[in-house]
């Protein structure tokens, strides 16, 4: 059994249910792309079956596979059965070629929370709850030899509490959380026990944030405290190279937003205690680093895109969502465009950006329109080239439900995968070059009821994703990065 897109199911109880009956008359002049499908047949093909057959569905929360990771032109995935075992995989996009690497047993009821999968070099870190030491840090080369614990952190089968792993050179950082009465640590690691070790600790009331992001080979990251307000840090896995490097603000802030731009630069954004939201870019230099522009109330980033940042807000009195854009070059705050919506008026209607990305020398986001409950009533997909007229609606058949997102990838060809229901197949993969008439249904991989793919990931030419097995849970699915949609006989809007 699939669980669909509109609902969510966990046992005998509804967890939650995403989507609204449509006002029809709220749609009249929608339009349709023809819903079939625009790639060869055998174009998107699975790859293998992860899930045992009549084994437990996975939770919503921990699928199978997890965790996809291109590690220098390998896939590797996790899998997590609960009170079973965890299974680190590799793929090289065929059945037999797609095979365990280690399997963890687990040490008793529950997950073994195989997780913060980060390739470094030809090596993946991840950490795993293994008998006999505990929740701690591997590293694996792909071979069950080579497949080993780092360092135990915490002896015996105590867990260590680590989390925000990235890469910061050619090594491993990450941040191990305080014991009792302790602030916490930055360390590092090159995989064996004599390079893992603790680079930086902080106060016990200062806080990392969850947002990171690489910079010109070292990992840029914010410290707030009380009495420091926040600061930006760097860090290029060593001593010596992890330092502050410019105060943002005298308070404690959060980051709302972290992008990076074609050219490698840092954009963020921060709400201050002034209900300002604040726009900076960094080289991860102390010069380098500067606001850019400041905007009254909540602005959400949405990425970067040639010289500029761009940004949405609510306009029109909470009915319309504006998008607008800052220079790189040294501010400079305009309006691009407004984008329409069809429901306004209509009870709890607000517009709000879901997810953006760049694509293809484009970018691209989601906009939903709220309800009066938790899940939208409506998600579309729009792209924009940084002008009003290069800005236009491709689809309205994203995912409604309130636990569940359609994904937006950039496939490296020039194009953006999606997931959507237009068309009435059930969330399928969908493909766009950006126009409407190139934007279409890759392949219906479900026909009763939809595959729901996520979780994609690019590897060489080829994107790995996750979806509906049509036998029993998900499986690992594969297509080439460049799958296009010919020209769709559309209907206008």
């Amino acid at each position: 059994m699939r669980v669909g897109s509109w609902c969510v199911l966990a046992g005998l109880g509804m967890l939650g249910c995403g989507g609204v009956e449509e006002d029809v008359s709220a749609a009249t002049g929608d339009a349709r792309v023809q819903a079939h499908a625009c790639a060869p047949g055998g174009t998107v093909y699975k790859v293998k079956d992860i899930l045992p057959p009549g084994a437990p569905l996975p939770s919503p929360n921990v699928p199978v596979p997890d965790s996809l990771t291109n590690v220098q032109g390998t896939l590797y995935f996790g899998s997590d059965l609960y009170g079973d075992r965890a299974t680190l995989w590799r793929s090289d996009g065929t059945s037999v070629g797609t095979v365990p690497v280690k399997e963890f047993i687990a040490p008793g009821p529950g997950y073994q929370g195989l997780s913060g999968f980060t390739p470094v070099g030809a090596r993946l870190f991840f950490m795993v709850n293994a008998s006999p030491f505990g929740r701690e840090l591997w590293v694996s080369d792909g071979t069950g030899a080579g497949t080993r614990l780092v360092r135990d952190l915490e002896p015996g089968t105590a867990s260590s509490s680590l989390s925000y792993l990235g890469q910061a050179g050619d090594v491993l950082t990450f941040f191990r959380n305080p014991s009792a009465g302790a602030g916490v640590s930055l360390w590092r690691s090159d995989g064996t026990e004599a390079g893992t070790f603790q680079l930086m600790a902080y106060g016990p009331d200062q806080e990392v944030s969850s947002r990171s992001l690489e910079v010109a080979g070292a990992r840029l990251f914010t410290m707030s405290s009380t009495g420091a307000g926040t600061w930006l840090w760097r860090t290029d896995g060593t001593a010596a190279g992890t330092m502050r490097v410019k105060r943002l603000d005298a308070e404690r802030i959060y980051l709302s937003g972290w992008a990076r731009t074609e050219t490698g630069v840092g954009v963020f954004t921060f709400w201050d205690s002034g209900a300002i939201t604040e726009v900076w870019k960094t080289d991860g230099t102390p010069g380098g680093t500067v606001r850019l522009e400041s905007f009254g109330g909540d602005v959400r980033l949405l990425g970067a895109l040639g010289g500029h940042v761009y940004l949405s807000s609510v306009a029109g009195g909470g009915t319309a969502l504006r998008v607008s854009r800052v220079s790189l070059a040294g501010g400079g705050k305009e309006t691009v465009t407004t984008l329409p919506n069809r429901y306004a008026g209509q009870p709890g209607a607000w517009p709000f950006a879901q997810m953006a990305v760049r694509a293809g020398g484009k970018l691209y986001l989601s906009v939903g329109i709220g309800t009066p409950g938790p899940a939208p009533r409506e998600v579309s997909l729009w792209v924009t080239d940084g002008t009003a007229a290069g800005t236009r609606e491709l689809s309205r058949g994203l995912s409604t439900s309130d636990e569940w997102a359609s994904p937006l990838f950039d496939t490296g060809a020039g194009t953006l995968l999606f997931s959507s229901n237009e068309g009435g197949t059930g969330l399928e993969p969908w493909v766009t070059d950006g126009t409407p008439e190139r934007t279409g249904l890759v392949a219906d991989l479900s026909p009763l009821g939809g595959s729901s793919p996520e979780a994609f990931t690019r590897v060489g030419g080829t994107v790995f994703f996750r979806a509906y097995s049509n036998t029993w849970g998900d499986a690992l699915w594969a297509m080439p990065t460049n799958v296009a949609c010919p020209t769709q006989e559309r209907l206008a809007r």
